[in-house]
């Protein structure tokens, strides 16, 4: 059987060269933050032939020019969604005017690509019965009056529901059609950003609360430090590659911190046992035959975790992906904290508290 305990340091130190890789990167770089923090535009389109996600990154970052580039295109059966961020600095009417131009501009360069953009006819019907109206009321003559009156809201609603149900129904065979567009304001971004961090330090403190309870306070400590290494390896990746985080990335981290809290209290709760019926053996040994024994637990469990998402991440559409692949690479960082990290951990800890109270003692009796 592999001594995991006399090769630890090795483990300590491949574990704490990626926790500074990752901490260079987030210093030095940071993240590619999507429009669900910086803020931002997302249009949806609706395209009439077969695309794939580089040429429309292509097409839109041509159509902004100046080194720019969508933060983020995600393609959806026939619809693809395209992020753009905002510039620093915009006030509100820049974004909308920034809005209106990107919009334009990046709808005139899939035409150009695709075919002619067709035009939204529930939303050209809505436009046309609105202006009739408003005609009507400047102008009160008895004949205008009798137009507005043949023209009434129920009529203009039914019309508009009649288009739309034809719309919906009839797929688009070329060109492209703005289905929707929705702004995302920075502050909004921000927010949430503060929201996901004090949530993940929530779920920490309660953990440390749990296994404190549970175990005891050493052990508490070990796991938040092998959740802090998994946590942090999964930024350093994001950051590192400059993939966008949005969303679904947060989600993934609270998914990575409760999936990986589980497999190292299995060990955990194997050291205790042990310790309680090995009085003869070292911290090491303890710790070292802990983890063995719940090897097979542990390969088993992330193996099958992973074939799962894995083939989740292979048949999904762009939003499953962006949740799946962090899950992947979390379980993965998991799995190495609690195997290689958290058992030898709390061996050094406790051994190094058994060395603190013995030169303690001999120091008193001096």
């Amino acid at each position: 059987m592999f001594d995991i305990m006399k090769k630890k340091w090795i483990f300590f130190g491949i574990a704490i060269v990626l926790c500074l890789i990752s901490v260079v990167s987030l210093l030095f770089q940071g993240f590619n933050l999507d429009t669900d923090f910086s803020g931002g535009i997302a249009l949806t389109y609706e395209v009439g032939s077969d695309f794939n996600t580089s040429d429309i990154e292509a097409i839109v970052s041509e159509a902004l020019g100046a080194n720019k580039s969508a933060s983020s295109v995600q393609k959806s059966g026939s619809d693809v969604i395209i992020k753009v961020g905002y510039d620093k600095g915009l006030s509100d009417d820049e974004r909308t005017e920034y809005s209106s131009t990107t919009k334009d501009a990046i709808t005139t360069a899939l035409a150009s690509k695709y075919g002619n953009a067709v035009v939204d006819e529930t939303a050209a019907l809505e436009s046309d019965v609105f202006t009739d109206t408003e005609s009507a009321a400047a102008e009160p003559t008895e004949a205008v009056t009798d137009a507005a009156a043949d023209t009434s809201a129920d009529n203009a609603a039914a019309i508009t529901a009649d288009v739309a149900d034809t719309t919906e129904s009839a797929a688009l065979e070329s060109g492209v059609r703005l289905k929707s567009m929705d702004d995302i304001s920075p502050s909004s971004g921000q927010e949430l950003a503060r929201s996901a961090f004090w949530m993940s330090l929530l779920a920490c403190a309660a953990i440390l609360v749990y296994i404190t309870l549970r175990f005891e306070f050493t052990s508490g400590c070990v796991a938040i430090v092998a959740l802090v290494h998994d946590v942090l390896l999964l930024l350093g990746v994001y950051s590192l590659f400059r993939w966008s985080v949005n969303i679904n990335f947060i989600a993934a981290v609270l998914t990575v911190l409760g999936y990986s809290i589980n497999n190292t209290i299995v060990i955990m709760d194997r050291i205790r046992e042990n310790t309680r019926h090995s009085r003869k053996e070292s911290y090491g040994e303890i710790a070292n035959n802990s983890v063995w024994q719940t090897m097979t637990r542990s390969i088993n469990t992330t193996v099958t975790t992973l074939l799962t998402i894995g083939m989740v991440y292979i048949l999904g559409v762009a939003s499953i992906k962006a949740f799946a692949l962090p899950i992947i690479i979390g379980i993965v960082v998991g799995f190495y904290s609690s195997v290689f990290i958290t058992g030898p951990l709390w061996a050094t800890w406790k051994d190094s508290a058994v060395k603190a109270k013995k030169a303690n003692t001999a120091a008193k009796k001096k």
